[in-house]
């Protein structure tokens, strides 16, 4: 790693890097008056300042790194943030000249049998999905760099924030004509998915994308279950589990065995988000794993009109169906999911201040990244971005996976 002291090594590090053309860079120098007299901090910020950079290849030209900054065609832009396999940067297609997603699986999983497996299946199960409310995958690759191989999917870009991101902004609960309509959506996608023969095994709030509009997208198929896939036994072989999902929201039959369970399991887990979303608490907020399985397979979570009594009743007992024990007493299909509640659901926009949401993923994700880095010898810099995370234009455009926080205490207010 380049150690760099003078603005002349930043701007002869930015050259190599090819992130400006030669012409582009020679005329920013004149433009701007960057000479030896700054610093590369200095250099650094009047380039983003100025959009010709972003904060994340500023920040990575500061650390003396020009390398990743480009994966095959696609320029990396920003890193918007993390997750259990990797992580989600904003890239430009070279080729296409639109900006597009890019999760990139974590250097520590280049070799993890598990790992390449789930992240393989979730790209095909994403390749074979086509619908408005499900985020679209648009290829998966491999590459090479002085590592190794690069496993990577390209994605669509959503300027959307998790179900679960929005209530910790929101600091309570949805109004439940809303959340019913989030419930709705997720539905819509899951009965196209289930009509398909893929069971998503991983429904949750941080799997939920709002835009402003209102309208959601559901994510991560990285647990799909594709019928008669021996992927799926591979999965399971390789990482030792019978019991594959989230805690909170699984279902009890998916606990126990998650090689056998169908659609009724997403439904489940769909009744346990709404759940979330109308109370601000999962339905069994225990501290230990086992005792939340065991919540799931046996006990009864608190009334959803104790915990906020401005649900109504009828709502109350759509979710308590739902999130029955037994998959033959739920709603049978997310069809019929839909059935109920959409004459009860109602769309309206969302409020939240995204550039400051992705400046908070993405100061999260460049804090787990310069803790790999010095795991694998490879210590960057500094733990977090030398340059103030947010300041850029760029980082305002989008994102799309979610780093899972920890539970946020809402307060039940009426909305």
């Amino acid at each position: 790693m380049l150690a760099l002291k003078t603005a002349h090594d930043f701007l002869m590090l930015l050259e190599k890097s090819r992130l400006l053309s030669a012409g582009d860079l020679k005329s920013a120098v004149e433009r701007f008056g960057l000479d030896d007299m700054l610093t590369p901090e200095d250099v650094a910020d009047s380039l983003v300042a100025k959009d010709l950079l972003t904060l994340y290849q500023a920040n990575r030209l500061l650390e003396g790194r020009r390398r990743g900054l480009f994966i095959d065609d696609f320029k990396i832009l920003e890193l918007l943030g993390s997750g259990g396999m990797g992580y989600l940067y904003i890239a430009e297609d070279l080729d296409a000249g639109w900006d597009v997603a890019l999760k990139v699986l974590s250097d520590r999983f280049r070799n993890d049998k598990g790992m390449l497996t789930r992240f393989q299946l979730e790209a095909d199960a994403g390749l074979k999905l086509s619908h408005p409310h499900i985020v679209k995958t648009k290829a998966i690759r491999r590459t090479e760099d002085i590592y190794g191989t690069i496993h990577y999917m390209v994605m669509e870009l959503v300027r959307g924030a998790s179900l679960h991101e929005l209530l910790s902004i929101r600091k309570r609960t949805l109004n439940w004509r809303r959340a019913a309509d989030v419930i709705c959506q997720t539905a819509t996608a899951l009965h196209y998915a289930h009509e398909l023969g893929l069971v998503h095994r991983d429904v949750k709030p941080e799997n939920l994308l709002i835009r402003r509009d209102g309208f959601v997208k559901l994510l991560d198929f990285g647990l799909a279950m594709i019928g008669g896939n021996e992927t799926e036994f591979s999965l399971s072989s390789i990482l030792g589990q019978s019991c594959l999902g989230t805690a909170d929201y699984i279902a009890p039959e998916q606990s126990l065995d998650s090689l056998n369970v169908d659609r009724r399991a997403d439904i489940y887990a769909l009744g346990c988000t709404f759940y979330f979303l109308v109370t601000g608490r999962v339905p069994f907020p225990d501290k230990s794993v086992s005792k939340k399985l065991n919540g799931h397979r046996q006990k009864k979570p608190p009334p959803v009109r104790k915990l906020n009594p401005h649900v109504p009743d009828k709502i109350a007992k759509i979710i308590q169906k739902m999130m029955a024990k037994q998959p033959k007493n739920r709603f049978q299909t997310a069809e019929e999911v839909l059935r109920f509640l959409e004459p009860l659901a109602e769309r309206k926009s969302v409020k939240f201040d995204f550039a400051k949401l992705l400046k908070k993923r993405a100061k999260l994700a460049e804090q787990r990244l310069a803790t790999e880095s010095k795991l694998r010898g490879d210590s960057r810099a500094s733990t977090v971005s030398k340059l103030e995370i947010g300041r850029s234009s760029r980082l305002r455009r989008s994102g799309v996976e979610t780093v899972v926080e920890k539970d946020t205490v809402i307060d039940r207010r009426k909305p």
